[in-house]
C-alpha cells in the first residue's frame, strides 16, 4: 500500500470523506484528492503541514514515507490554570502533583 493510499484511508477513518476532511482543514477537496494522484512528494509543503497536523501525524516521518502518530501530552501541567479551580480543587491538585513527586524518591 501506498503511502498516498494510506494518508486516503486514515482521513477517511478520520472524518469519514475526503471532502469533509477538506472542508475541516480549510483546503478544497481538489487539493487533497490530487495528492492521491499526483503523490504526497508534489505538495505544497503549507499543505502538507495542514494535513498532518489535522491528522496528528508527523510532517518529518511522512516526507520519509512512513505515517507516524504523534503523542500528545496535553494537557501540559505547566499551563494548567489553576486560578479556574475553586480553592478545594486547586488544594486537590496541588497536593496530588506533591504524592506524585515524593513517590518518584522511593
Amino acid at each position: 500500500m501506498t503511502i498516498e493510499e494510506q494518508l486516503k484511508d486514515l482521513i477517511i477513518k478520520k472524518s469519514g470523506s475526503v471532502n469533509k476532511f477538506a472542508h475541516d482543514c480549510g483546503l478544497s477537496t481538489s487539493t487533497v484528492a490530487t495528492i492521491f494522484v499526483r503523490g504526497i512528494d508534489k505538495t505544497n509543503i503549507n499543505t502538507v503541514i495542514k494535513i498532518c497536523k489535522a491528522l496528528s501525524i508527523s510532517t518529518d516521518e511522512l516526507a520519509n514515507g512512513r505515517i507516524t502518530r504523534l503523542i500528545d501530552y496535553s494537557p501540559d501541567i505547566e499551563r494548567v490554570d489553576l486560578q479556574m479551580l475553586n480553592e478545594r480543587n486547586r488544594e486537590l491538585i496541588l497536593a496530588y502533583y506533591q504524592a506524585l513527586l515524593d513517590s518518584q524518591e522511593n
